[in-house]
């Protein structure tokens, strides 16, 4: 791994983007094939380093699945039957990547709502 990723951003800094969507294609977030090609395909076209992917296919339905990235994680779960998928993004400290990500992604996925809560965190967030 090249030493200036790991030293990107040296201060313990993070943008946590925990997104719930709803109305979502059943077909489409019982796949994990699906969902593991969007978000890698999200991570490729942000420029982010993917550090390895595990996607676990539930019968009779439903997907978790985990990205790692050299920036942190992006991770998944879904429940077809009610066409919800709640989805993390966790990056550290890049507001414009883990949006980027997030729009990729639900361009994929296309839900008909979307709650959005960012929590950023880090020690010069604490009070």
């Amino acid at each position: 791994m090249k030493r200036e990723l790991l030293v990107q951003n040296p201060r313990p800094d993070g943008y946590h983007l925990m997104l719930e969507l709803y109305g979502c294609d059943r077909e489409k977030i019982n796949s994990h094939r699906f969902l593991h090609r969007a978000v890698k395909n999200a991570v490729k076209n942000v420029g982010l380093t993917n550090l390895g992917s595990r996607y676990y296919q539930f019968q009779p339905q439903g997907v978790t699945g985990f990205t790692l990235l050299a920036q942190s994680h992006i991770s998944l779960h879904t429940w077809p039957e009610y066409g919800y998928l709640v989805l993390d993004i966790f990056t550290c400290g890049d507001e414009i990547q883990a949006n980027q990500l997030e729009h990729h992604i639900l361009a994929r996925i296309g839900p008909c709502e979307v709650k959005r809560r960012v929590v950023r965190k880090g020690y010069q967030y604490h009070k």
